[in-house]
Order: structure tokens, then C-alpha cells, then sequence
């Protein structure tokens, strides 16, 4: 008897509780009387199936245009007895080809059994499991990275570099021709070598703290962030919405369009001229203007405005004219107002002097520009500036370009003090801005600036970037931007999902032109279309700010103010943050 098949069924069908989940719902369809009986039954049963889950992370490593690794991220799904794969990101890990060390690492973190196995028989919707176990792993490998160099490093009889760093700066190298120095080449707790751009007579002897942009951890650990970002992806996708509606915060109860950033000229230590303190001069359409895409008409017409200028100019190099790697024009600059003039200049011949349509903002390159030996920024070849004292020349370009609103990364980490008599001084109409995580890791930088760029440095999951902008919300109302860093390639287009969902007021692109431009392009297009989306869905406009709105930054030292005209169409908080001393 125990073989009869009806006795089977009887007891499967007893054991699983199926057939009273099948009289209410027959009893339902009965009493709601739908037109199509079949879809109300599908519908209700969609809901009963069981969580999808991921079966396999699958991983393709690739090789991109300039020879940089990538690797391309696609999840096998198990849903409702059936599995299906799932295409995700292609993530860049570097900007370039690597050294055989970073060769090691990238191949040891992307070929691990415990990577490509880590999320097998997880749910793809808990993202919180996820993104721990992701971090997690990145952890661990960075622990296993750091034993592996240390004894490949007593193998070779090649010192270490101390986690602390000395107290004092190594001596000045011999005198040499001046080369950028990327974050990636500073050692940790080391510092950039001194710059040589310049001869400088005078040596003061100064005790300066060395201070790096800090490092990341191990060579390919961006790929973290892109599996991340990829379960959400698939998730959005399973549950027809879209990135930025799944992310949304809690608090982000209207969604809005954040400004994209957009740099047009690049300069530096490595680019033609003397100028070696400005990296990029950009330009930031008024949020007034961002209701319609005639900005972006304009942006493009001033762009060709200054490569014809730029071309024709006297005295003009053969690098004048053409794009960067990061998207942007090259101009040869004595000093940093010259890029304010020519930007400036662009501008009013295409949009004239009456409309205000963009503001200007400016991206400093601190720990390139910065003297070692004399504990001085170097602005010009020849011409060094104290912090303090390069903290009253950005005050002065504040009043004498009222249209720049924005000022990036305008020290190191370490100068505190000398940033502090500049948020004083300019906050009151200026966005004083920070890309180094360090800023909003320790308590004591909660309100040393008035606004922060969020980026995917040392590799956070989604759930980790959500904590970072909720830390930020909380402890003050600072304004908010994200962006990535220069080549490396994580989010993409998702980037404006992500800008839109956390409610950033900000979004740094890559310039326009050239590989970057592409970029730039296909994010801005992405805005359009979610503008688009929350009109349609929501049947409103997306909220989008009329005027900035800044936090003015009380020093804890006296310092004078900046006497400044009042700006059009701009606000300054009366809630003062005093900083602490």
C-alpha cells in the first residue's frame, strides 16, 4: 500500500498544505470575478514562489583598449525551478597596464575560489548578506595581499614602508625634471616627491608632516563595488524598476536631478606652461537652467569656441587644441587666473554677459603641487605659497571671479588649519569641497567643509556608500556629490541612478571630448531619461533647486571675513557650523 500512487499524492498534497492555498484562491477568483482568470492565478503565485537565489558569480576577465585589465560580471539566477543568467557590469580595474606585482594581485583576487563562490545559494534580493560578504572578502584578501608583499619584499631585501610615517621628510632628490605623481604611486604614509618645476632660492627649514592621498588597498578590488552594484542591477531588473528607484533612501522623499560637473581645460605639472597647482577648470550649468537641455547646446558651442581659440592663439603648442584622456582641452597657463579668463571669455562670447547660465568650479592637484622641502604649494614655477597664504589667494579669486562657487581638494589632508581659515573665509558663497575619504572617517572633519564627493575609493559595496551619505546626512546638511575617479570605470551610466536615489545636488563627469566625453555622454543621457521616468510615473517634475544654498563655516581662530558683493540668486544658511578647534 505504501507504493500507491494516490496514497502519494494524498500525503504530498497533505504534508505541503497546497490544496487549501488552491480553495482560497479559487474562492477569491470567485468572488473578485477577473477578466483574465489565468493572469489573477499567475499573479498570486508569483508572489508565493520562493526568494530568487544566485547559483553562480561568473566572472570574464577582459582586456580593454589601452591594454588596462577588466573583468565582466554576470550572475546565474534560480527562480521558480528554473535558472537564468544574468548579464551585469564590465568593470575597469585600472587605468593602465600593470606592473608583474599588481599582475599577482589582480589575478590572485579575481581567480579566487572564495570570490567566485562567496554568494552561491544567497538570496539576490538581501543585499545586506551580500555586500557583507563582500566586504568581508575584500578584507580578508587585502590581509593576504599585505603577507604576500611583505615576504616577497624580505626575499628581495626591499624595505618596507612603515605604516606610521617619519616625523620628518625624506631629503630633496637631486635636482630633476618635475613628474606628476598619481595616488597610486605614493606609498603609504609616504609622500610625493618635492617638486622641481621651479628653482627656489630660499630653503625654509619646516617641519612638515608627509602626507599622501590615501592608498588603496590591493589591485582589482573595485571589482567589490561592481558585484555589488550588479546584484542591485539584476534585482531592479527581476522587478521591473529601475537602479535608482531600488536604492532610493528613505529620506530622499523627492527625487531630483543632481548638477553634473563637467571639466573643459586641464593643466598641471604634467600639461605645457607653468601654472602646476590648478588640475581642471570646469564649469557647473545653473541649477535654473537645468529644466530644459539648451545648457547642454551651449556647453557643447563653448567648447568649440575655446578650441578654436585655443589653436589660433599666439604662441600656441602642438598640444593646444586637442582633448586629454580625461575629456578636456589643453592650454598653456603662466599662472592659474589665465584659465579663468579664457573660460570666462568662452562663455559670454556664446551665452553673452546679460544670462547667467554656468558657474564656475576649480579642481586643485595639493599633493603634486605641494614642496616637501620647504613645506610650500608651488602655484607657478618660481612662485610658492605657504598653506595660510595660498588660503587667502583662493579668497581672492573668490572675489575677484564671483561666478566660481566651487573650489575641490584645495589642500592636503594635514592642513587643517590653513582650510579652515578658508571655509571662513569664502563659505558663505563657495563650496569648499574634499574627494578624500579620511574627511568623513573621523569625527573630528564632520564640519570641516561644506561639501563632499562621495567616490568608490578602497572598493565599498552599495550598502557601505549608503552608509557613508547616511553618516554625512546626519551629522550635518552639507551638500552632497559623487563621482569616480579618473579611469576607473565602475558604475558607468549607473552613476546617475546612484546620484539620483542618494540625493546628491552633485555629479562630476569627465570632460566631453574624447573617450571621456563617451562617458559623460551616456550618464547625461541617463538623467534625461529618469527626469523623463518621474515625470511620467509621478506625474511632476523632478525638484530641482532654483538657487545654491550654502553653509557658512565658522573658524574656531579669528579670522576675518571675505567682504564680498551678494551674489545673484544664491543663499548662505544663517545656521553657522563652528568647527572645532
Amino acid at each position: 500500500m505504501g507504493d500507491d500512487p494516490r496514497t502519494k499524492a494524498r500525503s504530498f498534497l497533505e504534508s505541503s498544505a497546497i490544496v487549501s492555498e488552491f480553495e482560497d484562491i479559487l474562492n477569491d477568483l470567485v468572488y473578485e470575478n477577473p477578466e483574465d482568470l489565468r493572469g489573477y492565478l499567475a499573479n498570486y503565485f508569483l508572489t508565493q514562489s520562493k526568494q530568487p537565489q544566485i547559483t553562480s558569480l561568473n566572472l570574464r576577465q577582459l582586456t580593454g583598449p589601452a591594454g588596462e585589465p577588466a573583468v565582466h560580471i554576470d550572475v546565474t539566477v534560480a527562480l521558480r525551478n528554473r535558472t537564468q543568467r544574468y548579464n551585469g557590469l564590465t568593470v575597469n580595474l585600472s587605468s593602465g597596464q600593470l606592473s608583474s606585482q599588481k599582475v599577482k594581485e589582480y589575478d590572485a583576487f579575481v581567480n579566487s575560489t572564495s570570490l567566485a563562490t562567496i554568494l552561491n545559494r544567497i538570496d539576490l534580493i538581501d543585499h545586506g548578506t551580500i555586500d557583507n560578504l563582500l566586504a568581508n572578502c575584500r578584507l580578508e584578501h587585502a590581509h593576504e595581499m599585505a603577507k604576500l608583499a611583505a615576504i616577497e619584499a624580505e626575499n628581495s631585501n626591499i624595505e618596507i614602508a612603515p605604516e606610521v610615517p617619519p616625523a620628518k621628510p625624506p631629503p630633496p632628490a637631486p635636482p630633476a625634471k618635475r613628474q606628476a605623481v598619481s595616488p597610486a604611486g605614493v606609498k603609504p604614509g609616504g609622500a610625493p616627491p618635492p617638486s622641481k618645476k621651479g628653482t627656489i632660492k630660499e630653503v625654509q627649514l619646516l617641519e612638515v608632516i608627509p602626507d599622501g592621498p590615501e592608498p588603496s588597498s590591493f589591485t582589482g578590488q573595485v571589482l567589490v563595488t561592481g558585484i555589488s552594484l550588479t546584484s542591485r542591477l539584476i534585482t531592479a531588473e527581476m522587478q521591473n524598476s529601475s537602479l535608482y528607484r531600488l536604492i532610493q533612501l528613505p529620506y530622499v522623499t523627492n527625487l531630483s536631478i543632481p548638477l553634473p560637473i563637467i571639466p573643459i581645460l586641464q593643466s598641471g605639472p604634467e600639461f605645457p606652461g607653468k601654472q602646476t597647482l590648478v588640475k581642471y577648470f570646469m564649469l557647473i550649468p545653473r541649477p535654473d537652467k537645468m529644466d530644459n537641455e539648451e545648457w547642454l547646446n551651449k556647453l557643447h558651442s563653448i567648447i568649440h569656441q575655446l578650441r578654436e581659440t585655443l589653436t589660433t592663439a599666439k604662441g600656441a603648442t602642438s598640444q593646444q587644441g586637442y582633448s586629454t584622456d580625461d575629456g578636456c582641452l589643453v592650454f598653456s597657463m603662466d599662472k592659474p587666473e589665465q584659465g579663468f579668463d579664457i573660460l570666462q571669455n568662452a562663455v559670454n562670447t556664446v551665452c553673452g554677459t546679460k544670462e547667467h547660465w554656468f558657474d564656475y568650479a576649480l579642481q586643485m592637484c595639493p599633493y603634486e603641487a605641494f614642496d616637501y622641502t620647504n613645506g610650500m604649494y608651488e602655484v607657478a614655477s618660481g612662485m610658492t605659497k605657504a598653506p595660510d597664504d595660498l588660503a587667502d589667494l583662493y579668497a581672492e579669486w573668490i572675489l575677484n571671479y564671483p561666478r566660481c562657487i566651487m573650489l575641490i581638494d584645495p589642500f592636503r589632508y594635514s592642513d587643517k588649519t590653513s582650510l579652515s581659515r578658508l571655509c571662513h573665509r569664502v563659505t558663505k558663497k563657495c563650496y569648499v569641497v574634499s574627494t578624500d575619504t579620511r574627511r568623513y572617517q573621523h569625527e573630528d572633519d564632520d564640519n570641516t567643509i561644506n561639501c563632499h564627493l562621495l567616490s568608490f575609493d578602497r572598493a565599498p559595496t552599495v550598502t557601505e556608500l549608503i552608509q557613508r551619505v547616511n553618516k554625512l546626512r546626519e551629522s550635518n546638511d552639507y551638500a552632497l556629490g559623487l563621482f569616480e575617479r579618473d579611469h576607473q570605470e565602475v558604475a558607468q551610466v549607473y552613476l546617475a541612478d546612484l546620484a539620483v536615489g542618494f540625493g546628491c545636488r552633485f555629479l562630476k563627469l569627465p570632460g566631453l571630448l574624447s573617450l571621456g566625453g563617451q562617458t559623460t555622454s551616456a550618464i547625461l543621457q541617463r538623467l534625461s531619461i529618469i527626469r523623463d521616468e518621474i515625470q511620467m510615473n509621478d506625474g511632476d517634475q523632478p525638484v530641482q533647486l532654483k538657487q545654491h544654498s550654502f553653509i557658512h563655516i565658522r573658524s574656531a581662530i579669528d579670522i576675518p571675513e571675505l567682504e564680498v558683493a551678494p551674489s545673484i540668486s544664491t543663499t548662505s544658511k544663517n545656521k553657522d557650523k563652528k568647527k572645532r578647534p
